[in-house]
This record gives structure tokens, C-alpha cells and sequence, in this order.
């Protein structure tokens, strides 16, 4: 799995970026800096490939996911990311995950599939992958998460919400900002997280 790998300084973040549909290892590095600018940061690029576009899991259409794929491509990302940190020296417990769209699916789906220290998330625009099958204690996660409005043509309302109630429900803390950029990141979504992340 592709990925870059950059040393901040000491005190800072430590971020695991995971891109967008289309994106790559670099379209998040921009934002890592200006969320903490002495962050270490981890990217990974997704290894599915749909048309030309960099993904993280296969679908069958817009909003149509491949389960199999989703479950085989977590576990993956998982054991890169545990591989990484040890080469690293980094415990997992120390990052942050950092995803936008189809990387925000993902992490989301890992933390709440997937019995792991990591233990923070900061997703923009995620969205629920209908999949519930583990009950274990979230208490020790923190997710902040952000959704844009009506006014998102791939984020249902709906479909927010079930993802925040997953979460939730089995004791995570959430903190949920909504905008009206659609599925867009906007500006005031990223300074609001940059703040969530001095609290």
C-alpha cells in the first residue's frame, strides 16, 4: 500500500490521512499542517482503483458498496498502519485519524468494526456503511465529525445520523458540526477541528 510518511516535530499531532475518492497520499497534507503544523503525518493512498480515481474500498455505483471489499481493504489498512507505527516507533494510541469522504468511510467502519487503540477520528463527511455486526465499548473514542447539510448530494441526512448513533450509542464522545457547503470541505469546517483538537 502506497503511503507517505512525514516526521514532525516532538509535541505535535500525529495524523493518519485517508483521502477522498480520487485523491492521493498528498491531497490532505495541506490541511494536516494547518490542523496542527507540527504534526507527523502518515497518508496512505487507496489501492482500489475506479475509473482513473484512487478509493480506499470498491463500490457498484454511487453509494452501492462492496462489503467484501470494505471488510478485506479495513483489515488491510489496519495491519499497514500497525506495521507502520512499529517501524515508527509510534503507539497506536498516539494518532489521529484524518479522513474526507470515502477515507472518512473507512476509518469510521475500522473503529467501529475493529477492536483497536486507536482512539481518534476526525471525519469530514462520512457517511453510515449500514454495517453493524460488534456491540464492544467505544468509550475510549473520540470523533469529531462534520456533514454538509441539505445541501450534500452523496450525504443523506439519514445516513449521517445513523453513523453519529453508531458511534453513540455504544458510549463514543461525538462532536458533530454541520455547514452548508454540501460535500465540499470548507474553511470553517477545518478551523472548527483544529479547535475540537486543543480541547
Amino acid at each position: 500500500m502506497e503511503y507517505l510518511y512525514q516526521a514532525g516535530k516532538p509535541n505535535g499531532k500525529k495524523f493518519i490521512l485517508l483521502h477522498g475518492t480520487g485523491g492521493d497520499e498528498r491531497s490532505l497534507l495541506e490541511m494536516a499542517k494547518f490542523l496542527d503544523a507540527d504534526s507527523t503525518v502518515l497518508s496512505f493512498r487507496g489501492k482500489i482503483e475506479e475509473e482513473g480515481m484512487n478509493r480506499f474500498f470498491k463500490r457498484n455505483g454511487l453509494n452501492q458498496f462492496d462489503f467484501a471489499s470494505l471488510e478485506k481493504e479495513t483489515d488491510h489498512l489496519l495491519e499497514e498502519i500497525k506495521r507502520i507505527s512499529k517501524e515508527k516507533g509510534i503507539a497506536l494510541e498516539e494518532w489521529i485519524l484524518v479522513g474526507y469522504s470515502n477515507g472518512a468511510n473507512i476509518a469510521a467502519h475500522l473503529l467501529l468494526e475493529r477492536e483497536t487503540t486507536l482512539t481518534q477520528g476526525i471525519f469530514f463527511h462520512p457517511m453510515s456503511l449500514e454495517i453493524h455486526t460488534q456491540s464492544f465499548n467505544l468509550s475510549d473514542k473520540k470523533i469529531w465529525v462534520s456533514y454538509g447539510g441539505s445541501q450534500d448530494p452523496i450525504v443523506s441526512q439519514a445516513s449521517f445520523a445513523e453513523l453519529v448513533a453508531a458511534f453513540r450509542d455504544r458510549s463514543a464522545e461525538v462532536t458533530v458540526v454541520e455547514t452548508a457547503y454540501g460535500h465540499q470541505v470548507s474553511m470553517d469546517e477545518v478551523q472548527n477541528a483544529r479547535e475540537w483538537l486543543k480541547d
